[in-house]
């Protein structure tokens, strides 16, 4: 067995002998490599993550033999005030991808809003009785199309917009409830 395997930390360091900034770079380390497994792409579900962390940040409930043998098992595991640490940046960058997502949401809202007034103008064509009401209504229309948007497709767009919305809105939700979870967490 070798030494480093027997003594936990470099040179036979124990617990809170092992510099603060190594703990950090232990959690850190430990939460990428979880979280880079699970490739995730939003905070949804990392509380998952967390708990496994408060797992290897409690002490080991084995029953051992030797007194030797039972200070070797609690070697190496997590600092909890890091993991308590670790827990707060979670929440902020969970608020930051939330406070992203609103600006988003706010973004689609008000391209929905800007599709609603072409379709008002559309239905006011439909109804207009002379050409030259017909021609001004799809003059205005024109002026509201975004690139990529026509007169055939912005129908089409409004419902990915509005799907989109749903989708970014419930995500909203999730992370809000990530949060909560996060914060009943105890390391």
């Amino acid at each position: 067995m070798n030494a480093w395997m027997v003594h936990g930390y470099p040179n036979g360091l124990t617990k809170k002998d092992i510099p603060y900034f190594a703990q950090i770079i232990h959690i850190a380390d430990v939460f990428d490599a979880i979280v880079t497994k699970r490739q995730y792409t939003t905070h949804v579900n990392i509380s998952e993550t967390l708990r496994i962390l408060i797992k290897d940040s409690q002490p080991t409930r084995q029953t051992v033999a030797l007194d030797l043998l039972n200070s070797y098992s609690k070697l190496g595991k997590i600092n909890p005030k890091i993991l308590r640490v670790l827990f707060k940046v979670v929440i902020d960058d969970t608020l930051y991808e939330i406070s992203c997502t609103s600006q988003y949401v706010d973004y689609l809202k008000d391209q929905i809003k800007r599709l609603g007034k072409i379709k008002k103008y559309e239905e006011k064509m439909q109804n207009a009785k002379r050409q030259t009401e017909k021609d001004y209504y799809k003059d205005y229309m024109r002026l509201l199309f975004e690139p990529g948007e026509n007169y055939e497709n912005f129908n089409q767009v409004e419902k990915e917009y509005e799907h989109a919305l749903h989708v970014k809105e419930e995500l909203i939700d999730k992370l809000y409830n990530e949060i909560d979870i996060i914060k009943s967490l105890k390391a």
